[in-house]
């Protein structure tokens, strides 16, 4: 699965989301040097994206990235950025409360209470998750009708420091090469429901259309 998303992530077919979360995260940039942390942040491309953004805009951003798999956060260290890398938990996050000035949350699952913890007073938190159309090129072939995923942010609304700011919507299509529809399959819950039959018949396609709709969310902690 981490080799399967550092591949078709290298490959832009997110470009548009990582653009919209860089260019989120800019316009919320209050203060700087800011420190970032990204929760979940897998094999480094988001993180990657927004040092890159960050440094054309001459903001200086000390960027930590956490996530529990030991192979993506390795991955992340080949990139060769400058930032801090641990295997941990969301959990439990292994950073000093009110340490960190914007957190970063993409698909991956978050713990509010701790995510608020090391979240400083008026600190923001950008989250993506998946929107109702997200991969309907995709699921038609794995089921009748398409079945989305509810995403991350289903708890981050009930605990009382996060004040909802902001949504944002991406919403674009996507042509995905047969080099990569059977990555794009990998990286993603639909997998765990396909027979064998579903992913030779995906990896064979020569080209899968399919529409990508992501919500980013902003929030602010008010504690």
């Amino acid at each position: 699965m981490v080799k399967s998303r550092q591949r078709f992530l290298n490959a832009g077919y997110y470009k548009a989301l990582a653009d919209c979360l860089a260019a989120t995260f800019i316009k919320k940039s209050s203060s700087s040097p800011q420190k970032v942390l990204d929760i979940g942040c897998g094999e480094g491309y988001y993180l990657e994206k927004l040092n890159k953004i960050a440094q054309q805009d001459k903001i200086a951003i000390e960027l930590v990235g956490v996530d529990i798999a030991k192979r993506a956060v390795r991955l992340a260290a080949k990139r060769k950025f400058n930032a801090q890398l641990v295997v941990d938990s969301a959990y439990q996050l292994p950073l000093f409360s009110d340490s960190i000035d914007t957190a970063l949350s993409v698909f991956s699952p978050i713990c509010p209470m701790e995510t608020e913890r090391v979240l400083r007073p008026g600190g923001v938190l950008i989250m993506a998750g998946p929107g109702e159309e997200h991969l309907t090129g995709l699921t038609k072939y794995i089921y009748d009708k398409h079945q989305s995923h509810e995403g991350n942010f289903k708890n981050i609304n009930k605990h009382p420091a996060f004040e909802f700011k902001e949504q944002l919507e991406v919403k674009t299509n996507i042509m995905v090469d047969e080099a990569h529809t059977l990555d794009l399959l990998a990286m993603t819950p639909y997998y765990w429901h396909t027979s064998p039959e579903q992913q030779r018949v995906i990896s064979d396609l020569k080209h899968l259309k399919t529409q990508i709709h992501f919500y980013i969310r902003v929030y602010q902690n008010s504690l």
